[in-house]
């Protein structure tokens, strides 16, 4: 009896391999922007737990000293150049005990005795989703926007108040024409325009739930316009003052955009047009917006359409790009009497 013929198994054809190769194609464009998804999600929230614990530190800055802590000239400073930002004074309540006892109040931020202390990176002061996290800021009032790159940077700012551009800018919405108390929680004691005093917990009589203590102005000190385009890396050239966790100037006014494209300074639009107003190497800024020697920054975030922005009540939220600039002002001021619409 003949042993019954065993055909070998045959291969694959091209067709077959071909659809193989499609529905694996098809599988991974499918996957890809789910774990994106899911990368991007962690960041926000990671975001916005870094916002939380920056709140934290400064109320029980607060609770400890009476106010919270602002922008300026230490009365133990050595020259009139020294200025010292409110982060520093909240770094042992954010478990940073060790860099504050490091930290020499009588020099400046960029003195050979601090840079030891402000080159170093905090994961608390950045966004994960911010590009460049090795990033340094400059000093450009030691040798303009063109200087060594020196100072550790943070994604997160205080909001001085709302600019009197913005204001000019704005006049057409009768709650923005109207101000009358343009400023925020976070001042500075060497101010030409803002206030100078500390800001206590009775002094926000807006509500601690309806004003802004500190939100996202990321990616600084390059300039980013909407959708995250950077404009080059020549800080000469490009770019936004502020950035550096230690430096004063890495504070906000709200001046806002004219353009969603966020290259007209002065308008409506006041979250991701742009992360800041370019200086274009100038140093101070007198035009078009004269911001002296203060940042230069804005609202801006890399969570798609919005940024987080932390309440005095400890609350975090996303806020949209869409969000009309009656909002933010009303959000931006602590003792205008303000209503703030839903957002």
């Amino acid at each position: 009896m003949k042993s019954p013929v065993v055909s070998p198994r045959q291969a694959f054809t091209l067709i077959e391999l071909l659809v193989v190769i499609a529905i694996i194609a098809v599988l991974i464009g499918l996957l890809v922007p789910a774990v994106q998804k899911v990368r991007d999600a962690a960041a926000r929230t990671e975001c916005q737990n870094n916002l939380k614990q920056l709140g934290l530190g400064l109320h029980l800055y607060n609770d400890a000293n009476g106010a919270f802590p602002q922008n300026h000239r230490p009365p133990t400073a050595s020259s009139n150049s020294v200025r010292e930002r409110w982060f520093t004074h909240i770094l042992p309540y954010i478990e940073e005990n060790a860099l504050y006892s490091r930290y020499d109040e009588t020099t400046n931020w960029d003195s050979a005795t601090n840079l030891p202390v402000t080159s170093t990176a905090l994961k608390i002061a950045q966004c994960p989703a911010a590009p460049l996290p090795t990033r340094l800021d400059v000093d450009p009032a030691s040798g303009g926007y063109g200087s060594t790159p020196l100072v550790a940077v943070t994604d997160y700012a205080g909001v001085y108040g709302v600019h009197p551009y913005f204001i000019a800018a704005n006049s057409g919405y009768p709650t923005i024409a109207a101000i009358q108390n343009p400023f925020g929680i976070i001042t500075n004691n060497v101010s030409a325009t803002g206030e100078t005093t500390p800001v206590t917990i009775t002094d926000i009589r807006d509500g601690t739930s309806n004003t802004l203590l500190l939100v996202e102005s990321a990616g600084r000190p390059f300039l980013y316009n909407q959708g995250g385009i950077r404009q080059g890396l020549d800080l000469t050239v490009n770019g936004v003052n502020g950035g550096g966790w230690a430096r004063p100037a890495s504070e906000i006014w709200i001046v806002g955009f004219a353009d969603k494209a966020g290259t007209i300074p002065g308008g409506p639009f006041t979250v991701n047009a742009a992360n800041g107003i370019n200086t274009g190497g100038a140093y101070p800024l007198t035009a078009p917006v004269n911001l002296g020697t203060d940042g230069t920054g804005q609202i801006y975030g890399f969570h798609g359409t919005g940024a987080n922005i932390l309440l005095a009540d400890g609350s975090v939220r996303l806020i949209d790009q869409s969000v009309s600039p009656v909002v933010i002002a009303a959000l931006a001021t602590r003792a205008n009497n303000d209503i703030v619409p839903k957002y």
